[in-house]
C-alpha cells in the first residue's frame, strides 16, 4: 500500500504522541468512503470540502482543536478531497476524541470524519467546520457565542 501525504503526515504525529491510527486497505477505504458519501450526499467532496443539506457549521478558528472532545470514545474514519493525493485514503483513529490534538500537531487539511456505524458526517475544511447527522448532537453543545 503506497501511504499518501496527509495519510503519511498523520502516522508520524500519531506515532510521536502514541495516538493510535489504522491506515484502511485500498478496497476497505473504497467502499467506506462511498458509503458515507451515499448515505449523506455531501455538497463537496473536492476542493472545499463541505455537507450542506442542513448542517450544523460551527467557526474553525475557535473550535478547530476542540470539538473532537465533544464525540464519542469510538474510531472515527477520516477521508480527504476526492481528487487529491489522498483520495480513496481512509485514516482509522481508535479514538474520535484525540482528532483535535492529532490535527493540532498536524499540517493544516482539510478532511470529513464519520464512525462505523455511518451515524455523523463531520466536514472540517479551511473556514468552517460542518457536522450532520448524530455529530449535530454533540457539536450543538459548543458555546457558539
Amino acid at each position: 500500500m503506497n501511504i499518501k501525504p496527509n495519510a503519511q503526515e498523520l502516522t508520524k504525529v500519531s506515532n510521536i504522541l502514541g495516538i493510535d491510527i489504522v491506515i484502511l486497505n485500498d478496497n476497505d477505504s473504497n467502499n467506506y468512503i462511498k458509503s458515507i458519501i451515499n448515505k449523506f450526499k455531501p455538497f463537496k467532496i473536492i476542493g472545499h470540502l463541505s455537507i450542506g443539506n442542513d448542517s450544523l457549521t460551527i467557526p474553525l478558528e475557535k473550535y478547530e482543536f476542540l470539538y473532537s472532545k465533544l464525540l464519542n470514545c469510538e474510531p472515527a474514519y477520516i477521508f480527504f478531497d476526492q481528487e487529491g493525493f489522498d483520495r480513496n485514503t481512509v485514516v482509522v483513529v481508535k479514538d474520535a476524541k484525540l482528532i483535535g490534538s492529532l490535527m493540532e500537531n498536524s499540517y493544516g487539511m482539510e478532511y470529513f470524519i464519520s464512525n462505523e456505524k455511518l451515524d455523523y458526517l463531520i466536514a472540517v475544511n479551511w473556514y468552517v467546520i460542518e457536522a450532520s447527522g448524530s455529530a449535530i448532537e454533540y457539536l450543538s453543545k459548543l458555546s457558539l457565542g
